[in-house]
């Protein structure tokens, strides 16, 4: 059977030749995206972290008692906390924390003049002279800071003028140039900094994480509470510490009034839930996708079926003109090839819309990555040809006698 002639069948069967149509390119649609987000929440699980994850705690408290004097709060905290045997070091954490999920995002410029300068998303961590230490960084050039550029004290409190940024934003920021003794501009307000050392890349920023630039963050010399009502710490403790460390925190913490503690943890698990809601997303999006791909399948052979009872003579027909059963079937998969073809193509279009709705809505990680979009298309073209060909075979049964019989 020629190719002209099986398109003409297809425009006699519009409506089920669209019907069909659809449902691959709905499918590819979803599925499609549902591969892309999943692939990428695998690639971001297997990128290493580079921290002391079993090392690094996190606090996070809030002050409701407006009468409690917070500048005494923190330093009995501090004393408090840097008595534990198994505290290494501690700092006030004045901006993020290690890995968490709680801050808006943070942004460095080269330019403070150019309204339109480029921004680069960081982890911003303001902390005190215990600060380099509890993040366990290791300083790759320049300096440490200095006794005298840390700045303590309440939102009134004039910014320190030096920081500290991670190899890789500095490569960020000025390429190859050296980042040392340049200057950059903190946020919306511009606020300059001095970058008088870079430390070796670790993923510290949530907000920095999640915009996949993993190794990009700030360290500055700045102890300054008031802000807002949270009073945060972050804790290096000794290896292999056991996790009654927690409670013994959260015990200690506890028995200063006015406060509520919310979350004492190791950074290995502000990393586990980091990306625990990038994971369920991905498997909700791949559950929709298996019911898709179901309801395709079934969709398609009820369709073909149901064209298959409609041209039941004209099978009958053919096999009397000596079509054999292999010529009857090959008509109807390349019919049915066709119509996915077009559902493909459509559904390519779809899949990117829906991939920009994603992203721009929902703030989900999985652009469109060519391998996989392939794979899937692929994918979706053969099961719509395997669900084509069951239907499609029982055609083939069909004899001349009965066309003869039925006439």
């Amino acid at each position: 059977m020629s190719l002209k002639h099986i398109l003409k069948l297809i425009l006699k069967q519009k409506s089920i030749s669209i019907l069909i149509i659809f449902q691959v390119a709905i499918t590819l649609m979803i599925v499609s995206n549902s591969a892309y987000i999943s692939y990428a929440t695998l690639q971001n699980w297997l990128i290493p972290s580079k921290l002391e994850e079993k090392q690094i705690l996190n606090v996070v408290t809030n002050v409701y008692d407006e009468q409690v004097d917070k500048g005494q709060l923190i330093e009995r905290d501090l004393t408090a906390i840097r008595a534990l045997p198994e505290v290494i070091s501690a700092t006030y954490s004045g901006e993020e924390n290690v890995i968490d999920t709680r801050r808006s995002s943070n942004a460095v410029y080269t330019d403070n003049l150019d309204e339109h300068a480029k921004d680069h998303a960081t982890g911003l961590f303001g902390v005190d002279q215990q600060g380099v230490s509890s993040l366990m960084l290791n300083i790759s050039s320049g300096r440490d800071f200095y006794a005298n550029e840390f700045v303590t004290g309440d939102a009134a409190t004039t910014p320190a003028s030096v920081a500290l940024i991670s190899d890789d934003l500095a490569k960020a920021l000025f390429e190859d140039a050296s980042p040392l003794g340049q200057t950059v501009f903190l946020n919306t307000a511009k606020t300059p900094y001095q970058i008088i050392g870079t430390f070796e890349d670790k993923m510290l920023g949530e907000v920095a994480t999640y915009e996949q630039v993993w190794y990009h963050s700030m360290v500055i010399p700045e102890a300054i509470y008031g802000r807002n009502n949270e009073i945060n710490y972050i804790i290096r403790v000794e290896p292999n510490t056991s996790e009654k460390i927690l409670e013994t925190l959260e015990t200690q913490l506890y028995q200063e009034p006015g406060r509520i503690v919310s979350r004492v943890e190791f950074s290995a698990r502000a990393k586990k839930r980091l990306w625990d809601g990038r994971s369920s997303f991905a498997f909700v999006m791949f559950a929709i996708s298996a019911l898709a791909l179901l309801i395709t399948s079934l969709g398609i052979i009820a369709l073909v079926t149901f064209s298959v009872k409609m041209r039941h003579k004209n099978f009958g027909i053919l096999r009397a003109l000596g079509a054999s059963k292999h010529m009857v079937l090959k008509s109807l998969i390349i019919e049915n090839s066709l119509l996915a073809l077009v559902g493909l193509v459509i559904g390519f279009f779809l899949s990117l819309w829906l991939n920009i709705a994603l992203l721009r809505t929902l703030a989900v990680q999985g652009t469109p990555d060519i391998i996989v979009g392939l794979l899937v298309t692929l994918f979706v073209w053969l099961l719509t040809c395997f669900a084509a060909y069951l239907p499609a075979r029982k055609a083939t049964l069909i004899a001349p006698a009965q066309v003869t019989k039925a006439s």
